[in-house]
Parts: C-alpha cells; sequence; structure tokens
C-alpha cells in the first residue's frame, strides 16, 4: 500500500505546477504569483532530495527530483530571474546549510518540518495582496493540495514525521490559496475553466 500511495503522489508532484506553466505561458499574466514561492520551492525540495535519500526513503525521491525542475521551470517562465526572490532563495538556503552544519540530519528533518511553511507564506501572502490573482492556476493548487494530503499519509505509513508535517502544512496552505481564489472566481475568470 505504502508503494501505492508514493507511486500517486509521485504523479501529482511531477505535475502539479504545470497548470500555473501552462496559464502564465498561455495568457502572459502573473497577478499573484510569487517568485519567491517558486525560489523557496527549488531550494526546499532539494532539501527533500538529500533528507529522504540520506533516510532510505526511496519511494518518496523522486518527487523532489521532479519538483525541482518543476519549480525551475515555473521560475523561468513567471521571469523571475534575478531579484528579490534570488536574494530570499540564497538566505533560505543558507539556512539550510547552517542547519546541516550544526546539526546534521536532524537539522535539515528541522528545516523540513518548518519549510512548508516557509515555502507557502510568500505565496499566500500574494494571492491575498494582489486585487486580482488572475495569474494563479486553481488546478494547480487543488493538485498541490492532493499532492501533500499523499505525502502526509504516506508519511505516517513510514513513521516519517517531516513527511506528515509537510502534509499537513501543504495541504492547509494551498486551501487557503484556493478559497482566495474561489472567493474572486468571477473577477478571476475561473468561472471560465481556464488552468
Amino acid at each position: 500500500m505504502t508503494g501505492i500511495v508514493a507511486t500517486a503522489a509521485t504523479v501529482l508532484a511531477g505535475g502539479f505546477l504545470l497548470p500555473q506553466i501552462v496559464r502564465v505561458v498561455r495568457s502572459g499574466d502573473v497577478a499573484g504569483v510569487s517568485p519567491v514561492w517558486a525560489g523557496f520551492g527549488l531550494v526546499t525540495n532539494l532539501a527533500w532530495v538529500l533528507y529522504l535519500g540520506r533516510n532510505g526513503i526511496w519511494g518518496a525521491v523522486i518527487a523532489p527530483g521532479l519538483a525541482v525542475l518543476a519549480y525551475g521551470t515555473t521560475l523561468g517562465v513567471i521571469r523571475g530571474r534575478g531579484g528579490p526572490w534570488a536574494t530570499a532563495s540564497v538566505a533560505y538556503a543558507a539556512v539550510l546549510a547552517g542547519l546541516v552544519a550544526g546539526a546534521g540530519m536532524a537539522g535539515i528533518a528541522l528545516f523540513l518540518v518548518m519549510s512548508p511553511a516557509v515555502q507557502l507564506a510568500p505565496a499566500i501572502a500574494a494571492a491575498y495582496r494582489s486585487r486580482c490573482p488572475s495569474g494563479l492556476s486553481p488546478a494547480t493548487w487543488a493538485l498541490s493540495m492532493a499532492e501533500a494530503g499523499l505525502w502526509g499519509v504516506y508519511g505516517w505509513m513510514v513513521a516519517d514525521p517531516a513527511l506528515v508535517g509537510y502534509g499537513l502544512v501543504t495541504s492547509g496552505g494551498s486551501l487557503l490559496v484556493l478559497v482566495r481564489l474561489a472567493a474572486l472566481a468571477p473577477r478571476v475568470g475561473l468561472a471560465s475553466g481556464r488552468a
């Protein structure tokens, strides 16, 4: 059963950002899309690759590797090159490096327990600060919620608290973005069924 849950979560992890990428490429609209969120996603998923690999949780390693590629692509399509997101992401990576240097794998685990909230905060803030977050893809956030929920279940199944924490926090953060989009559905164009 753990293999089925990990496979389903991996498929979602590999594809949950595709609707966001497609929406921006088709429309050119980035309103409400946070490049800091994408930069933090890149760093966080690199940390997950290290953590999962070092702990031998091989059923989950492919997903963050795919997410690294997806977040990098997202940054490219939202034209998030340079600027504040880069500075924030480097600082975020420095905190991770410090935790690893000071506490080893326990430092990475601590980082990963906190990382979903830190990573999602810029995305949630951008969604709520934007008067009309029309660049956001509701499909991406629905898939993110499903993917996180599956990883939370998988974490429970393999007794990994970092994965359970990720599942709970990321599902909740994704739900907050979806609530914002649902409240603005007529203005954002969600009723039209766009990605």
